[in-house]
């Protein structure tokens, strides 16, 4: 009687899937990587938000006291380029994998 032997397949049919392991635990890393990166601009933008609001409030007061607002101001200036800019660029990132068309500006 002869014994039939059993064939081991792997998912891939080939062995691709081990090979591409390493560029799918990449891929996982750069999308945690890019997913922080727009939390802390949301972050970065509803701080300074809330500065722009405190400084509007605190206008007067900080005028009769003589303090200037020229280190807010470039806080703020580059808060929020900092923050829409990436806001959008990640929006923008976001659209095009669901899509998969490539969004560009213009």
């Amino acid at each position: 009687m002869k014994r039939r032997q059993s064939s081991v397949y792997s998912p891939g049919g080939c062995g691709c899937g081990l090979l591409l392991l390493p560029v799918i635990a990449v891929s996982i890393g750069v999308m945690f990587a890019l997913a922080g990166l727009a939390a802390a601009a949301l972050v970065l933008l509803i701080v300074a938000i809330g500065v722009t609001v405190w400084l509007c409030r605190s206008r007067e007061q900080r005028r009769a006291d003589g303090k200037t607002n020229v280190g807010w101001t470039i806080f703020l200036v580059v808060a929020y380029l900092l923050s829409i800019s990436y806001l959008v660029f990640f929006i923008l990132l976001l659209a095009s994998t669901f899509t998969g068309e490539s969004v560009t500006l213009g």
